[in-house]
């Protein structure tokens, strides 16, 4: 990941938008109705991520049934709802998910106003390279009271 300062990210693309060459979002769905914006990223293989995603209002996941991953997912709602299909649980503002890699979950439907979400991808190698520095940051600098 590289370090970045604050930055203001464009707008979400309207209900309807195509994608465009120039806007730095990109669809990541067939019918154009699931967003995402990369924020950063590893440059060196491009496995962990942090980006915005955004579902228009109605959106459904490219999926009907439950999904997994082989990595770790972090996710915090930003604006809007998701409603997990499968649960029939409605999640809003602030609802929080961590899941380690095979974690089934959604599929999702947005709400009326469509959801902005923040995700966080690391790769199962990484973050145990994470956790490793953690202990050792941990280990070299007691007194700072780094958690592991």
């Amino acid at each position: 990941m590289q370090q970045k300062p604050f930055v203001s990210p464009p707008p979400p693309p309207r209900p309807g938008a195509k994608p465009n060459a120039a806007d730095p979002w990109y669809s990541i769905s067939p019918q154009h109705d699931i967003w995402e914006l990369l924020l950063n990223h590893d440059p060196s293989d491009n496995s962990e991520k942090s980006v915005l995603q955004f579902y228009s209002p109605g959106a459904s996941s490219m999926t009907q049934t439950s999904m997994t991953h082989p990595y770790i997912e972090e996710v915090i709602f930003l604006e809007g709802a998701l409603e997990d299909t499968t649960t029939r649980k409605t999640w809003g503002k602030g609802a929080y998910a961590y899941r380690n890699p095979g974690t089934r979950h959604g599929p999702y439907k947005a709400g009326r106003e469509g959801c902005l979400q923040f995700v966080r991808i690391v790769p199962v190698e990484a973050a145990r390279e994470m956790e490793w520095v953690g202990k050792m940051e941990e280990l070299l600098h007691p007194e700072s009271g780094v958690d592991s």
